[in-house]
């Protein structure tokens, strides 16, 4: 048994095209980014779980009951996903010890980057090599299932880009495909301010399924269509034609009513300092804008725009590593 910590980090994601339908088979394409999340875990002499991070939320997990160390009721509903990943990992090892887990984290939370799945799939990663590492399949496929603590219906999505990085299709069907893009994507991610919760995002598209069936066929057509069409611009580099299907995509998530008047406003902005197409990424209900942009100049005068209306904002690349080990 391993005594010295060991590191793992995990890259949050942009959803690029098709998020909530994803959920219903339709497929998506996601792109890893290049924000992190690092967990360092270790083995305690006794037999509690420690989850220390710098996004404000601490707490100790004894088998008799939970403590907030830091950030109040916000705390156990941010670390329960992490906690089950961490305490999954250890019992496939059939491990009983004490763990301290610390993360670190450059990834905004709660604005749709994946900031819970880089966590789980980090903090299983970091265990698990604690005892003797299972690699990428294992670690994402117990990290979906964390994930589903919050995320109750979740596609799986963001663990399977969060561990094996890059711009992929994914499918609840079918899984994961990696992409080669043809061109260098640069894109601009913008803060609404507003954190949504995906839960009830998911609980309230499926309402609208519910209620709305016939239409929800046709918007899933659409966005397969969508899909289909970016997929085939991402591989030829034709980022013209990407950005106008980023356009029409949020189209399509305005009618099952999960974008936001921030976003909207978000997007108009970003459209007028020239980027090529924008949208909402993730749950949507606030949370991100992402923008495309033609060069490196665009790219900044977008992000210029976006600050000087207040909007925290990022220039990010896309990560192609995924999950990385390191003690």
């Amino acid at each position: 048994m391993k005594r010295t910590a060991h590191v793992a980090s995990a890259p949050a994601k942009v959803i690029l095209f098709g998020e909530h339908f994803v959920v219903y088979g339709t497929p998506a394409l996601l792109a890893a980014i290049n924000r992190r999340t690092t967990a360092k875990a270790r083995i305690r002499d006794d037999d509690k779980i420690i989850i220390k991070s710098d996004i404000g939320a601490s707490a100790e997990y004894t088998k008799t009951g939970f403590k907030i160390l830091q950030g109040g009721r916000k705390a156990k509903a941010i670390l329960d996903p992490i906690h089950d990943a961490i305490r999954r990992a250890r019992g496939e090892h059939r491990q009983s010890t004490g763990l301290q887990v610390e993360l670190k984290s450059d990834i905004p939370y709660g604005i749709g980057l994946g900031s819970s799945a880089a966590s789980c799939v980090a903090s299983i990663a970091a265990v698990d090599s604690l005892f003797d590492s299972h690699g990428k399949n294992w670690i994402c496929d117990r990290a979906m299932e964390s994930e589903r603590i919050i995320h109750k219906n979740s596609s799986g999505a963001d663990c399977h880009v969060s561990t094996y990085g890059g711009i992929m299709q994914y499918s609840k069907d079918e899984g994961s495909k990696k992409i080669k893009a043809g061109k260098q994507l640069r894109l601009v991610v913008s803060s609404t301010g507003i954190l949504h919760s995906t839960g009830s995002l998911v609980e309230r598209v499926r309402k609208f399924r519910e209620a709305n069936q016939r239409k929800f066929v046709g918007l899933s057509e659409q966005a397969d269509m969508i899909c289909a069409k970016a997929l085939q611009a991402i591989e030829l580099g034709n980022i013209e034609t990407l950005g106008l299907l980023m356009t029409e995509n949020q189209q399509l998530l305005k009618q099952i009513g999960v974008s936001h008047s921030k976003a909207e406003a978000l997007i108009t902005l970003s459209l007028q300092a020239g980027a090529l197409g924008a949208k909402i990424t993730g749950a949507g209900g606030g949370g991100a804008v992402i923008a495309l942009a033609r060069s490196r100049k665009d790219s900044a005068n977008i992000a210029t725009s976006t600050r000087k209306q207040g909007y925290e904002t990022i220039e990010v690349q896309i990560d192609c590593e995924g999950l990385v080990l390191g003690s």
